[in-house]
């Protein structure tokens, strides 16, 4: 499953995401016995996507919308590999496309990240 800014992916598409939670460190330094000590923030998101559309019409309309976010912070829901759904704040990287035919691009890329 996955929603992004309230809206589901397109039915048929097929939907290939690589979910990675990691760790914040805030700081690190040793002390006088030679121990690391760190000091970290709580753990975020990295969700790398790829999709591949049955049609163009599907393509255009989930890159429109994977376009109208590029410049906001929005609300997104996946399942992680908990098992859990996970709903948080993102913003979403580059979007890169492999175009088919002219004009049609069967696959888009993007990568999404938890602020």
């Amino acid at each position: 499953m996955l929603i992004v800014a309230g809206v589901s992916v397109p039915e048929g598409t097929t939907t290939v995401f690589e979910p990675t939670l990691n760790t914040q460190v805030k700081s690190a330094e040793r002390n006088s016995d030679g121990r690391v000590l760190r000091e970290t923030l709580p753990d975020k998101w990295t969700l790398n996507c790829e999709w591949e559309f049955p049609d163009e019409t599907a393509s255009k309309d989930w890159f429109n919308h994977l376009k109208s976010l590029t410049r906001i912070d929005f609300s997104m829901t996946f399942s992680a590999p908990t098992g859990a759904d996970v709903t948080s704040t993102f913003y979403i990287s580059p979007i890169t496309a492999k175009m088919i035919t002219l004009g049609y691009y069967k696959n888009l890329k993007c990568t999404f990240v938890e602020v």
